[in-house]
């Protein structure tokens, strides 16, 4: 099977067109010669029966006068009548009809007669009237077979003109199907070789502007557009690594956030464990076993809890690899406040309405960075508290997807913002409050698992992010607390 470059094709197109129009044009200049020649053979054929009438004219004039200028008349038009059979004969490049034979016949004939009527007209006597009026009869004989051959041979090429007229319309209509046919065969071929990967490629550019990467289906032929394809797809395959790893600086950040809290979350711990450690150690000579043994268990308790917190920010905080499974969406939620309560003060609240049974489908750790990150951007919106976030979920009227609701009681985003506040490093905080990564890393996050975020703000009014994301029919296994 052979493959054509995008160069050949487009060559090849234009070769087959140019050798389309070219046969196309030969065809109808080979008819317009015959039709030219047909319309020039008509002309002279009216004009040889034209010129038979006139001979006809001064014969009568002739027989009733006997004038010699008539005669001389006559024959100048008969010497004109053999001149167009000569035009006939020499000019047009096919077999001539016998129609021209017998007229050139009955011309030689008519004029031998006309002749011999004038030599008899001035040596005949009165008793010779009966010779005279006999060459009168014959001319006149001839003259009717000459005009009746010359009408016969307009009709005839009348006739032939107009069958070759009929013959053209069909001719004419069988090639504009065929041009009709050829048109259509080579815009379907330039749709499939050129336009639709082209507008493939066009529509995959307007989808990675809007932060969804599909890779592109890489024809069969190696040609230049294959190529093209497949240098998208790889560009389309670097941009998905770069905002892994985006997003990964963007956990980093958000963990540096929360570090003050959960130092302050380790330190009580910490405390209550040295502590213990300290009433044990001096315990140890009064020998009260069961006192130290209370001691130890509290130490115990209390790393658990050092250690749960540490592991939760770890978790939060390692790369993996994206992968959806069913979870409740309680579940996810109270991960996300866990890790941001370190943050969060006392005078602002957060409130949860979801039911126990509502699961999603969701990569656990990815929904909960996008969470965090939408409950951190609301609570630096609350720049004067009291405040109070709310989260709330419900299945959709369809029964297919989950609609979360992350609302504030902020200062609210003005309607020029709210245009640009999904864009990567858009920000409407403080230089050095905000990267303006937040809240793309929640748009790219939500995209990547086929759900959608709008948001909704006034300023003065606070500001209320909509997710939707699919509802998971098979039930999950609860998160660990």
């Amino acid at each position: 099977m052979f493959h054509f470059t995008l160069r050949q094709k487009m060559l090849g197109f234009f070769v087959s067109n140019l050798a389309f129009f070219i046969s196309l044009g030969a065809f109808l200049y080979n008819d317009f010669g015959k039709f030219n020649e047909d319309v020039t053979i008509l002309i002279r054929a009216i004009r040889l029966s034209n010129t038979s009438l006139e001979i006809r004219r001064y014969e009568k004039n002739y027989i009733m006068r006997s004038e010699l200028e008539d005669f001389l008349t006559a024959q100048k038009y008969i010497n004109e009548a053999i001149e167009y059979l000569a035009f006939l004969q020499n000019d047009i490049n096919r077999p001539k009809p016998q129609l021209v034979g017998k007229i050139e016949t009955k011309l030689q004939q008519y004029r031998s007669a006309f002749k011999a009527l004038k030599d008899n007209c001035e040596i005949c006597s009165e008793h010779e009237i009966k010779l005279l009026n006999d060459g009168r009869e014959l001319l006149r004989t001839l003259g009717k077979e000459l005009i009746a051959l010359s009408d016969e041979f307009v009709i005839f090429e009348q006739n032939k003109l107009s069958s070759f007229v009929q013959h053209f319309q069909i001719q004419l209509f069988f090639y504009l199907l065929l041009l009709g046919v050829f048109t259509i065969f080579t815009t379907v071929m330039i749709f499939k070789t050129l336009i639709r990967p082209l507008k493939m490629i066009e529509v995959a550019a307007h989808t990675i502007a809007k932060n969804s990467f599909k890779p592109l289906p890489l024809p069969d032929k190696k040609d230049e557009l294959h190529s093209v394809l497949r240098a998208f797809n790889k560009m389309v395959k670097e941009i998905e690594e770069q905002q892994e790893q985006l997003f990964q600086a963007k956990k980093l950040s958000s963990i540096g956030t929360l570090a003050s809290g959960t130092a302050h979350q380790l330190n009580n711990p910490l405390n209550n464990i040295s502590t213990s450690c300290q009433i044990a150690l001096s315990e140890l000579k009064e020998g009260d076993c069961q006192f130290i043994e209370g001691l130890l268990k509290n130490i115990e308790q209390e790393t658990h809890r050092a250690s749960e917190t540490v592991k939760g920010l770890l978790e939060f905080s390692r790369a993996q690899t994206f992968s959806i499974q069913p979870a409740f969406l309680d579940d996810v939620v109270e991960r996300a406040v866990r890790l941001v309560s370190s943050d969060v003060p006392t005078d602002i609240a957060i409130k949860k309405e979801i039911p126990a049974d509502l699961a999603v489908k969701v990569d656990i750790q990815k929904m909960t960075e996008a969470l965090l990150n939408l409950l951190l951007n609301a609570l630096q919106a609350i720049s004067e508290p009291p405040g109070t976030i709310s989260i709330t979920a419900a299945a959709d009227a369809d029964n297919k997807n989950a609609v979360i609701t992350v609302q504030d009681t902020g200062t609210g985003i003005d309607e020029n913002s709210i245009q640009k506040i999904f864009d990567p490093f858009y920000t409407t905080k403080n230089v050095g409050k905000g990267t303006g990564l937040g809240l793309a890393v929640v748009y790219g996050i939500i995209k990547k698992h086929s759900g959608t975020i709008k948001v909704e703000s006034k300023l003065g009014q606070g500001t209320k992010f909509i997710i939707t994301l699919p509802l998971a029919f098979e039930k999950p296994k609860s998160l660990e607390s």
